[in-house]
């Protein structure tokens, strides 16, 4: 199943990478994702749910609510998971002081978030959106509005 078969009002977690993933790692990333969102369970019960790469810097997992809850033992396997696969890669799917970023040219770097203020006009891919039904509209987002929108001017 992918993210986008999901209900909409999906429960989002989103990881970003430390670094660019390469077409070789996105493949293996998304067969370790699927095969575990596959079996993913919480207290017995099966989660409708699906795990993948959305771009070459965030995997995301998601899980409709409304089939099953995701308990916190659940979603603990889900963290260790993701710290698993990161080890295996030599990437920290971990680290919120940074953030990625895209100019007006279309290039995506890495950035402090504390500085995001020096580049208004650049995009940031917002790794806190936490529902599916967001992520067209707050996923990629300019980051003057990012500021605005969540009161940090």
């Amino acid at each position: 199943m992918k993210i986008s078969d999901l209900n909409p009002s999906s429960k989002l977690w989103l990881y970003q990478s430390s670094r660019a993933l390469n077409a070789t790692e996105i493949q293996w990333l998304n067969e370790q994702l699927k095969s575990f969102a596959e079996d993913w369970a919480s207290h017995g019960a099966d989660l409708m749910a699906a795990a993948e790469v959305l771009n070459p810097y965030f995997i995301a997992f998601a899980v409709d609510l409304s089939q099953a809850n995701a308990s916190g033992c659940s979603i603990d396997k889900s963290v260790r998971l993701v710290k698993d696969l990161g080890k295996e890669l030599n990437i920290d799917f971990f680290n919120r002081l940074k953030i990625w970023s895209e100019n007006e040219s279309e290039e995506v770097n890495l950035i402090p978030f504390r500085n995001i203020s020096e580049f208004p006009e650049n995009y940031i891919f917002n790794p806190l959106v936490n529902k599916l039904e967001d992520l067209p509209s707050k996923f990629k987002v300019k980051i003057a509005d990012y500021l605005v929108e969540n009161q940090l001017v």
